[in-house]
């Protein structure tokens, strides 16, 4: 069996053979584990069950001294917590959405590294980070509800 049959099983209340993972690290243990398994592919390395596509966490502008600002204008501050942050600042300063501008959901750089990731683990379940709902993706990032 697939990675990815052993989620779907998972997902329809089926019992699969075993216990379906997935495995994320921050950056100080992603480097470590790298560095002693020889590899910068830690998904394919651990066997990781669900290949997650998109970002994460989101883009982000450098703004210099640690500190980066995301798609939605909050800057954080990445001088103790380089994997997350601490929020510095605030982006309303009225409990109002009026005039706030979001980000275009449709932009390019979230969908970008798709096929490629898609590629590299034919086997995985493959689930988009921007929504809380599983979504299975083909190669050419084209949903297929039939998959989950």
């Amino acid at each position: 069996m697939t990675e990815r049959e052993i989620v779907r099983m998972t997902l329809r209340g089926e019992r699969p053979p075993y216990v379906p993972w997935s495995f994320r690290f921050t950056q100080e243990a992603n480097r470590a584990l790298s560095a002693y398994l020889g590899t910068a592919n830690l998904e394919r390395a651990v066997g990781n069950h669900i290949l997650e596509l998109g970002s994460d966490i989101g883009f982000f502008e450098d703004l210099g001294n640690d500190r980066v600002r995301d798609v939605f204008g909050a800057v954080w501050d990445r001088s103790v917590d380089k994997d997350i942050g601490d929020v510095q600042g605030v982006v309303l300063a009225e409990p109002s959405l009026r005039g706030f501008v979001f980000p275009d959901p449709l932009d390019r750089r979230f969908f970008k590294d798709i096929p490629g990731r898609i590629r590299s683990a034919p086997g995985a379940f493959r689930l988009r980070e921007d929504d809380t709902r599983p979504r299975a993706v083909e190669a050419g990032g084209r949903e297929r509800p039939d998959l989950v």
